[in-house]
């Protein structure tokens, strides 16, 4: 046998065995889309205690997630608010510039249903169903462009607002779902003071918001997520800084 043709078969035998371990072998999983994580996790969660004139009336405690669904990126925002005698469950969907998607809300008083909405928001117009004690209802009303929900007694859902913030005041509508009706929230920056959560002194900007039926006050944190709101007599203040 000449060299040549022992040379051929001995490459021809080399590359059968390496076709049959690459045959043995496991494919290696392909690598997870690079925005996965990102657009996947927890941007906030905690607890607010809520005080009536410096008296402990409630708590609210929250999350709020970013979730991929699909090819879109969502916020997805939780919480149970109890004070007094009501419980309110709100649960807010919007998307990557906080426009509110999706929004549900059940009001209780000593555990007996007053509100129950469940509505949509889109091409301009708040669709919702709204169930009460005297009946069942259809409600639809015209909702701005750039428009956020900020329901009443629901503190948390000021992280919305807060990641809004652009220059020292700004106006931004806001839909209030238990009362039916979209008003204009007139935003100023207030500068940064001194408070307390959970036994920390914090520095947290201050922003002072007004809309009709009175004015808040609300204090973030650099991420935006909120600290206190002051509003009238109530006072919601985060239980722990935020992680």
């Amino acid at each position: 046998m000449t060299t040549a043709r022992i040379l051929r078969l001995t490459t021809a035998s080399a590359i059968a065995c390496a076709a049959a371990s690459g045959r043995a072998q496991a494919v290696p999983p392909a690598p997870a889309p690079a925005g996965a994580a990102a657009s996947d996790g927890m941007v906030d969660e905690g607890s607010f205690t809520i005080l009536r004139k410096g008296v402990r009336v409630g708590r609210e405690t929250f999350t709020i997630r970013r979730s991929l669904e699909g090819a879109e990126t969502v916020y997805i925002a939780n919480a149970t608010v109890e004070f007094d005698a009501q419980r309110l469950s709100p649960a807010l969907r919007t998307d990557t510039a906080f426009a509110p998607l999706a929004y549900q809300m059940e009001v209780r008083t000593n555990d007996q249903l007053q509100l129950r909405l469940k509505g949509v928001i889109g091409r301009g117009r708040f669709s919702a169903r709204v169930r009460t004690p005297s009946g069942e209802a259809a409600k639809e009303y015209i909702v701005s462009d750039g428009a956020l929900v900020i329901d009443d007694m629901v503190f948390h859902q000021y992280y919305f607002l807060a990641q809004r913030v652009h220059g020292s005041a700004f106006a931004v509508p806001v839909v209030i779902p238990q009362r039916n009706v979209q008003l204009t929230m007139r935003v100023q920056l207030a500068g940064v003071d001194r408070i307390t959560i959970g036994g920390t002194p914090v520095d947290a900007r201050k922003l002072v918001a007004v809309v009709s039926g009175g004015s808040r006050d609300i204090w973030i944190d650099a991420q935006g997520r909120v600290l206190k709101v002051v509003l009238g007599d109530i006072t919601a203040v985060r239980d722990e800084l935020p992680h």
